[in-house]
């Protein structure tokens, strides 16, 4: 690489555009191109100027990572932001949550990827924060005890990741992402949740 191909950043410009370059590679391809040297090329650097702001190449690709789980916690908390009943506020979590896997499969990939190292920060917003907080709502309504928080919040997010998971998928036998089977998905997630507490409440 040339000085003249080279870009000149400043004061933390290089971290922002960086990470910018690799949310656009994560929404286009996935983890596909998540490397130092595929991202410092796309943004005219070499690729040891981007260790000057990311210890390893682990810890650029999980900050890329935690960009797309804060949008996806974005997008759910402006899901609930709408609604104000118990139940519309815990479905609007799933669907948001199976929406953005299908909306936005590249950064879905990416979000849950596998990293060796942590982001240098907690995530903001925080996807899972979002949905524990759904799931205590859940609890402070007296649909759950206190003692079922846990074991309610890995039962929803089994049904709402493991479909989103599949219906995003290439299986040939993967279910239907239809308005109606999410919808049908998310009132059966409900049923299984409060049936056992109370019957005319879960409605």
């Amino acid at each position: 690489m040339t000085k003249a191909q080279t870009k000149s950043y400043h004061h933390g410009n290089l971290e922002e555009a960086l990470l910018a370059a690799g949310y656009r590679e994560a929404k286009a391809a996935g983890t596909k191109n998540l490397t130092v040297n595929a991202l410092a090329k796309d943004v005219k650097v070499s690729p040891m100027a981007v260790y000057r702001h990311f210890s390893s190449a682990e810890n650029l690709r999980a900050s890329i990572s935690q960009l797309a789980r804060e949008e996806l916690a974005r997008q759910m908390i402006a899901a609930i932001s709408v609604e104000t009943e118990v139940k519309n506020r815990f479905q609007a979590v799933g669907r948001s949550y199976i929406e953005f896997a299908l909306n936005e499969p590249g950064l879905f990939a990416v979000a849950f990827v596998a990293c060796d190292e942590g982001p240098a920060r907690e995530d903001s917003p925080s996807a899972w924060l979002v949905f524990q907080d759904s799931i205590l709502d859940l609890c402070n309504e007296g649909l759950i005890g206190p003692d079922e928080v846990e074991q309610v919040g890995a039962f929803a997010w089994a049904a709402v990741h493991g479909y989103a998971t599949l219906a995003g998928g290439n299986d040939p036998m993967r279910p239907k992402a239809t308005t109606h089977v999410i919808s049908a998905l998310l009132e059966r997630t409900w049923h299984g949740i409060v049936h056992s507490k109370t019957g005319a409440t879960s409605a």
